[in-house]
């Protein structure tokens, strides 16, 4: 019973999105920190865009937090997700 557990979190692991701080495109490498305009320039306009508010209410209280963006591209049959905060890479996230 345990093999099964660890095999299904295991194919779990293989098939989630993945997370990361860079990226390879071509010969490049697009790294957290990266400007928005570095972005442009090794990916093109993003298929999608989306943006995020700088405020959240939580338990009655507003939290204030930076605003952000997440630019979705479409490659090569995979989903890759750029989320900027302040026109700088904060997260480049993989989806197959």
């Amino acid at each position: 019973m345990r093999i099964l557990v660890l095999i299904g979190g295991l194919w779990l692991l293989a098939f989630s999105a993945s997370a990361s701080d860079t990226l390879r495109v071509g010969s490049h490498l697009l790294v957290a920190g990266d400007s928005a305009a570095q972005v442009r320039e090794l990916l093109g306009p993003p298929t999608r865009v989306t943006h995020h508010r700088g405020r959240r209410h939580g338990r009655g209280v507003v939290v204030a937090v930076r605003a952000s963006e997440s630019w979705v591209y479409q490659r090569d049959g995979s989903e890759i997700t750029v989320t900027l905060v302040d026109g700088e890479v904060a997260r480049i996230e993989q989806r197959p």
